[in-house]
């Protein structure tokens, strides 16, 4: 697992697999953080690939699946839901270890994130469901007026690996709130069915996020 040296912002190599909206725009708020992001496609020379190689991300470069997992301290899965288990089973090894972020909605499967995959195949990873109940809209602009969004995740209650999803969260501009251990993924998948139920469902529009009130 990623160690912190201490409780200050820590700088990290970040694997994004996959370069659509979500990818494009978690990585380069992330980049922007400062730290060093590799995206992971199947195509390197695609247009969303290519994309996000603007001469103004020095921090940010394109390359294989397994050259970005390889690469990466935490991975972001933001990859279609129905191709997971073909990634995470081709790379399981090079995967244990290490921080794995699950932003994918396999929908219309009976298993909307993919946490029992990650359990079967990296047991040994650490991994967070988070950035699954929002639209990108909502990781490009967090803010509501003067009100900032909220992101709910879950996954292993591990103090430094935890602090590190606190920071990465922060650093798109969204207030964590960590609701529990894995077991608690169910909650955030409804959470994301209730998203697109307000947002298509209602037709309240994609920029539209959560707030937890104490």
């Amino acid at each position: 697992m990623l160690k912190r040296k201490d409780e200050r912002r820590y700088e990290m190599k970040i694997a994004v697999l996959g370069a659509g909206k979500i990818g494009s725009v978690l990585g380069t708020k992330w980049a922007n953080a400062g730290h060093h992001v590799m995206y992971g496609v199947r195509d390197v020379n695609s247009a969303n690939a290519q994309a996000v190689m603007a001469p103004e991300k020095p921090k940010v470069s394109v390359d294989s699946t397994g050259a970005a997992i390889a690469f990466g301290e935490v991975i972001l899965f933001a990859v279609p839901g129905s191709s997971l288990e073909v990634i995470v089973s081709a790379h399981s090894g090079a995967l244990a270890n290490k921080i794995l972020v699950d932003a994918t909605n396999n929908i219309g499967a009976n298993e909307m994130s993919g946490m029992l995959i990650f359990s079967s195949l990296t047991p040994s990873a650490n991994v967070y469901r988070a950035f699954n109940a929002l639209g990108w809209e909502n990781f490009e602009q967090p803010q509501f007026g003067d009100q900032q969004a909220d992101l709910f995740f879950c996954g292993p209650d591990e103090s430094s690996d935890l602090k590190t999803m606190e920071q990465l969260i922060r650093e798109v501009g969204l207030r964590p709130v960590y609701i529990g251990g894995p077991e608690q993924t169910p909650i955030l998948d409804n959470l994301v069915k209730f998203w697109f139920s307000l947002a298509m469902g209602r037709g309240m529009g994609r920029h539209l996020a959560f707030k937890m009130l104490t």
